[in-house]
């Protein structure tokens, strides 16, 4: 945590800065206004820039298209035939443009080894835009046919052309063409439609009947009318439906009437060309007049019957509507007797809190008390302190003295050790000075000898004699440089040991070195000169003063080497840094080199050519903040370092420490529509939240808000459902800010969204378990859960995958944390039958450590409800926590959570004889023995023997035989200071040796009393542990050694005391007045 900045005091920074302020003023407004001026141009460039890019990527999408487009009925280039109708007229497509655009074409291809497929029932005019639409993008049909190629597009699962086609034969609706549109509608299915058609019909209803073509319709469509008329009837928003009936009917009769007349105007002409006489026709007309009466009146009746039968059936509805108000009637009135039995129980409980609240009165009344008390002590305190930091004062200039005599001694000491350390360099250059005259002298005998040598030998006969000559004069002339390097080397060994006093004498001595060395050889030279002639030299020392030069030469490369060794691989890292900065320099000057930068970096590490250590995550957050609106950049930047971060902490720190949390973010929050982004952005958020500061960084950036914005934008996509879940998993693990926050931003129902969306995906269930387990450690997140029904999936993902480990343990997990302290969640879980997976995950993996544990803890929170007690025994779900148990018996948390669970389970007579048949004690006996140090485990193992006892002699007499009395009086020994553990034995001993006389003697002889007494005295103030310590010796007192040990340990005064102090406690009285008779 960085620490807060200090302030500076304003009135004194205004003194100091007045005097130069009207000096600088006038400079500061000129630097501004070039700064903004500036900033404005780069601006202006930079959007410039950015229109061009997207001008240049829409003219690159355009030609895409048209080139696809242009594919689109070419039979050289196509592998796919689609005939249409019963000609069969061939269409040539291409395989993947079509599994591309539907799934249909990729099932059919799975199912159909064939390159074609037949469409019989549809024409080439409706199938035809539709496969256009597949290269082109764009979709034209014929209005007049939509019912068709809405169809087709149905059964290809073509959502797109359907919701086209609804929304264009929206735009047409008007008066005359409605009808034949909503009839149509119902034909093909489609619901949005028809409700947008009976909305517009509702709407202009009387427009409709008044238009003409109404009347054609009815002459057309005799048994659509009919459920036009049963739709009118039944809906209630219409004002004037029996008016707008009747207009129907009337129009009905009048079409019907038309069509008499014209029937009997054809007959008469017919029968005036047949027939001459008059009175034939006139009867003939009768008798067709007389039959088209009978047949108007049949039409009319039926007319008349249809319409009674559509009102029958409206007045039915409205009468179940009736019965069905008056029995929600019924029920608001029952609920209302249920509402008034609460608020009875309500005031009875108030009557209770009230007394409660009298007695936290008298307690705080002693608390005031202690208060008192605690203050004087206080004072007690205080003074004894200021007594105690005088004498620290004392004792702290007693200690400066003697501390000062300790600093004269060191430094007699020091000064001692350093007069024996120059002695000792002393000697030591001594020492080197005569060696050094060794060596001079040495030198200067070789020199001699070699010399007289020379002299001694015969003259020279050739030139090349003479250039051999020559040679040697050189190698000696490089001996005696070598002399001169040693003089030098001495020289740097005395500089570096700094002597200052002796630097003059050796000087001297080195000067003078080299005097008779030079004077030696001028001498030398002068004689070998004259006697170049006269001098032979022979074979044997050239090839010994070859050697030498030899050897000298390899040391010299030998030496040589060595240096460029240490130096070179330096060099060629500061050489590979400064490229690398070029590159990283040359890279940032354009955005295409960053592109491809990038995407060669992110394909390499797909191949796994490019290590992931050896990436620069400083210049790869760099690029992102400088290219933030590059979606290719930010999509590349965003896979890197989810890669970088995978399963590699040190990894995850390094990110934070380079600000590369924030660009993960903010590319999130600037691409909300880019899937790739948004999957790669939760992976890497994923990864980086396993760090603790990591996750409270994420909440301080605002990033767990676009997490949940991508889970809700693109509820399809897998990828980003199963990352999105394993980020809030993450973030919200062991964080309880993070945990609000999260149901603050409306998190957990994504992931519940996720879970029943996919049932199918082990993953997203397995992090959508954990998440919500995560977050269930908050009461709030508990039931906000169950409000947006999620413990139902959890339920599902363990049914669906009982051989997947890691569901079921998270399973187990969300499960046990929803439960915990929530009696609705509790009752939730028994009504969706979520105790059987539990179970069943138990028996399925006896070996898994991590599922026993978190099945006997669910089973734990779940078993505070009575009637799941019951379920868990009628599932068989007790046996599986005992042979956990006995599994694992030096697994401290599977023995806690096991013990636990028993307590709650043991609370009903039934479970506790279950217990016993399947030798349920005698493992909770064995984890109090094992750990005898572990306080839970010695609470709750004491909790269940208390309810395996309580009303049942056989479970007496069985924890007496396993010798289960013993561990109870231990724990009380060894935990006195522990309030759970002292009530638990207490109550356990009180359960134990009610009605058992061999038990009060078992209590006896094992000492138990004693700890009972100390528990009272020890917590005087506490109702619960004075209640059941009355309770125990009372029931341990009904033996006559018993009550001797009572009085002896003083148990009749305890009795009496906690009497007087709660006198209002029912319990204690009744306990102790029962207790004192027996004594």
């Amino acid at each position: 945590m960085s620490d807060s900045p200090k302030e500076i005091d304003s009135t004194k920074k205004s003194k100091h800065h007045s005097k130069h302020h009207s000096k600088h003023h006038s400079n500061s407004k000129q630097s501004n206004s070039k700064h903004h001026s500036k900033s404005n141009s780069n601006q202006i460039q930079n959007q410039e820039i950015q229109s061009k890019i997207k001008k240049f990527n829409k003219f690159l999408i355009n030609q895409a298209n048209k080139q696809i487009g242009l594919m689109f009925g070419n039979k050289k280039t196509s592998n796919f035939q689609i005939y249409c109708g019963k000609d069969k007229i061939l269409i040539p497509c291409h395989k993947s443009i079509l599994e591309a655009r539907s799934k249909y074409f990729m099932i059919n291809r799975r199912e159909n080894k064939f390159n074609s497929i037949y469409f019989n029932n549809f024409s080439s005019e409706i199938v035809k835009p539709i496969i256009k639409f597949f290269y082109n993008g764009k979709f034209e049909f014929d209005k007049r046919k939509f019912d068709e190629y809405f169809k087709f597009a149905n059964q290809i699962k073509l959502k797109e052309i359907q919701i086209k086609i609804e929304l264009e034969i929206q735009s047409i609706f008007n008066i005359e063409n409605i009808l034949e549109i909503y009839f149509k509608s119902q034909e093909i299915n489609s619901k949005n439609l028809s409700q947008n058609c009976e909305k517009f019909i509702f709407q202009n209803i009387q427009f409709i009947i008044s238009n003409p073509n109404f009347d054609k319709y009815l002459n057309q469509n005799q048994n659509q009318i009919y459920n036009f008329i049963g739709l009118i009837s039944l809906n209630q928003t219409i004002t004037n439906q029996l008016q707008i009936i009747q207009q129907i009917e009337q129009k009905w009769n009048q079409n019907n009437q038309k069509k008499l007349i014209k029937l009997i105007k054809f007959e008469t002409n017919q029968n005036e060309n047949e027939n001459e006489n008059e009175n034939e026709n006139e009867n003939q007309i009768e008798n067709s007049f007389s039959t088209l009466l009978n047949q108007i009146s049949q039409t009319k009746s039926i007319n008349q019957f249809q319409i009674q039968q559509i009102k029958n059936k409206s007045i039915s509805q409205l009468q179940n509507k009736t019965v069905l108000l008056n029995s929600n009637i019924e029920e608001f009135e029952q609920e209302n007797q249920k509402t008034e039995f609460q608020i009875n129980q309500l005031y009875e409980k108030k009557r209770i809190i009230q007394k409660e609240k009298e007695k936290l009165e008298k307690i705080k009344k002693q608390i005031q008390e202690i208060q008192e008390e605690y203050e004087k002590r206080k004072k007690e305190i205080e003074e004894k302190f200021q007594q105690l930091i005088q004498n620290e004062e004392k004792m702290k200039k007693e200690n400066l003295q003697e501390f000062n005599k300790r600093i004269i001694n060191l430094k007699d000491l020091f000064e001692q050790n350093r007069k024996k350390d120059l002695e000792n360099f002393q000697k030591k250059i001594e020492e080197i000075k005569n060696k050094f005259k060794e060596r001079k002298n040495i030198n200067l005998e070789e020199i001699d000898k070699k010399y007289q040598e020379l002299i001694n030998f015969p003259k020279l006969k050739t030139e090349e004699d003479l250039k051999s000559f020559e040679e040697t004069i050189q190698q000696f002339k490089n001996e005696f440089e070598k002399n001169r390097k040693e003089i030098q080397e001495f020289k740097e060994f005395i500089q570096q040991n700094k002597i200052e006093n002796e630097n003059e004498n050796l000087d001297k001595i080195i000067q003078e070195i080299k005097n008779r060395i030079k004077f030696k050889k001028n001498k030398y030279l002068e004689k070998i000169e004259k006697k170049i002639q006269e001098i032979e030299i022979k074979n044997e020392n050239l090839n010994e003063i070859e050697k030498i030069i030899q050897e000298f030469n390899n040391e010299i490369e030998k030496r040589k080497n060595e240096f460029y060794s240490k130096i070179n691989p330096q060099i060629k890292n500061i050489q590979n840094e400064i490229e690398n900065q070029k590159l990283k320099i040359e890279i940032l000057q354009s955005t295409e080199k960053t592109t491809n930068f990038l995407q060669d970096l992110s394909n390499s590490i797909q191949q796994h050519d490019q290590k992931l250590i050896e990436i620069d995550i400083p210049f790869i957050v760099e690029c992102m903040n400088k290219f933030p609106n590059n979606e290719i950049i930010q999509e590349n930047g965003c896979f890197i370092l989810q890669k970088f971060t995978k399963e590699k902490e040190d990894n995850q720190i390094e990110i934070k420490k380079f600000n590369g949390i924030e660009p993960l973010i903010n590319v999130m929050n600037n691409f909300p529509n880019n899937q790739d982004i948004q999957e790669k952005g939760c992976g890497a958020l994923l990864n980086i939240a396993v760090n603790k500061e990591n996750k409270i960084e994420i909440r301080n950036l605002k990033g767990i808000e676009p997490i949940i914005k991508s889970m809700n934008n693109f509820s399809n996509n897998q990828d980003i459902q199963k990352k999105g879940c394993g980020a809030l998993l993450n973030i919200a693990a062991n964080n309880k800010e993070n945990q609000i926050e999260i149901r603050n931003l409306k998190g957990i129902e994504p992931i519940i969204k996720s879970m029943n969306n996919f049932p199918n995906n082990q993953d997203i269930q397995k992090y959508g378990c954990w998440a919500l387990n995560n977050l269930s450690f908050n009461e709030e997140n508990q039931i906000e859960i169950r409000n947006l029904k999620g413990i139902e999936p959890i339920i599902k993902s363990m049914n669906n995958f009982p051989n997947n480990q890691d569901i079921q343990e998270n399973g187990c997990k969300a499960l046990l944390n929803i439960a915990a302290f929530n009696k609705e969640n509790k009752i939730e879980i028994r009504n969706l039958k979520g105790i059987e997976p539990i179970i069943k995950s138990m028996n399925n993996f006896p070996n898994n450590q991590d599922i026993q544990k978190q099945g006997c803890g669910a089973l734990l929170s779940i078993a505070a409800d009575k009637e799941n007690q019951i379920e868990i025994r009628n599932l068989k779900g007790i046996e599986p926590i005992i042979k956990s148990m006995n599994n694992f018996p030096n697994n401290q948390d599977i023995q806690k959570q096991g013990c636990g669970a028993l307590w709650n389970i043991a609370n009903n007579k039934e479970n506790k004889i279950e217990i016993r048949n399947l030798k349920g004690i005698e493992p909770i006996i064995k984890s109090m023995n094992n750990f005898p140090n572990n306080q839970v485990i010695q609470k709750k193992g004491c909790g269940a023997l208390l309810n395996i006892a309580d009303d049942n002699k056989e479970n007496k007499i069985e924890i007496r035989n396993l010798k289960g009395i013993e561990p109870i009086i231990k724990s009380m020994n060894n935990f006195p200071n522990n309030q759970d553990i002292q009530e638990n034995g207490c109550r356990a001993l009180l359960n134990i040796s009610a009605n058992n006389k061999e038990n009060k003697i078992e209590i006896r002889n094992l000492k138990g009393i004693e700890p009972i007494i100390k528990s009272m005295n020890n917590f005087p103030n506490n109702q619960d542990i004075q209640e059941q310590g009355c309770g125990a010796l009372w029931n341990i007192a009904n033996n006559k050694e018993n009550r001797r040990e009572i009085k002896k340990l003083q148990g009749i005064k305890l009795i009496k005391t906690a009497m007087k102090k709660f006198p209002n406690n029912q319990d204690i009285q009744y306990y102790g007045k029962l207790a004192l008779k027996r004594l």
